[in-house]
């Protein structure tokens, strides 16, 4: 290393360990202070606050993963365990139901299939009860046992379910007013229009 001309003394490369009035950027301690780099940044810590988080890295790992926090969003492996078990618990309840949910082919409405009385036959229900007193006693079905039958005029009969050809959208407007709503719904819900001069159940307005 050589002098320079003027007699000074030589320049060295190597910086100061640690400049004068240092402090820790997370204590603000002045002792023991020196420089981490953290993510590219250079950090200045002094030596308690660098025991401190070795101690907390070590007791995070010997705790494991941490569990999802209270008010975030499941994680996409949480949500596809939960639609799956979703799924699994409405076919556990589709296969309990004593119906087969089906589409009417002509006017596109949901209806009930049920097995008749005598074990073999199919009844075709509308999907919604009504007010058993609000439509005629000859229209009126029940459930029980998990097959359809007939129930007219039993008077302590609350609600009662009736056939879908009665009330299928593609069919004549019946003319009970109860009736006439749902089949109004049916209709609508198929975009089918109104009955023309010619068709049965013209004259009979919405």
């Amino acid at each position: 290393m050589s002098e320079d001309p003027g007699g000074a003394a030589p320049r060295s490369e190597e910086p100061d360990e640690e400049p004068a009035g240092a402090v820790c950027a997370f204590c603000g301690s002045s002792e023991d202070v020196g420089e981490q780099e953290r993510l590219g940044v250079r950090v200045r810590v002094c030596a308690g606050c660098t025991a401190r988080f070795g101690r907390e890295r070590r007791a995070q790992r010997a705790a494991g993963p941490p569990e999802r926090p209270v008010g975030l969003p499941p994680t996409l492996g949480q949500q596809s365990s939960e639609v799956l078990r979703h799924v699994a618990r409405m076919a556990e309840r589709a296969a309990a139901r004593p119906y087969a949910e089906e589409e009417c082919p002509r006017c596109r409405a949901p209806v009930h299939v049920y097995r008749a009385v005598d074990g073999e036959g199919r009844v075709v229900l509308a999907k919604d009860a009504v007010l058993a007193e609000s439509v005629p006693a000859a229209t009126r079905w029940r459930v029980r046992d998990g097959r359809a039958e007939p129930s007219p005029g039993e008077p302590e009969q609350v609600g009662a379910r009736v056939l879908h050809e009665v009330v299928c959208g593609a069919a004549p407007e019946p003319g009970n007013p109860r009736l006439q709503r749902a089949w109004r719904a049916n209709r609508d819900a198929a975009g089918a229009a109104a009955p023309g001069p010619g068709d049965p159940g013209a004259g009979v307005h919405p």
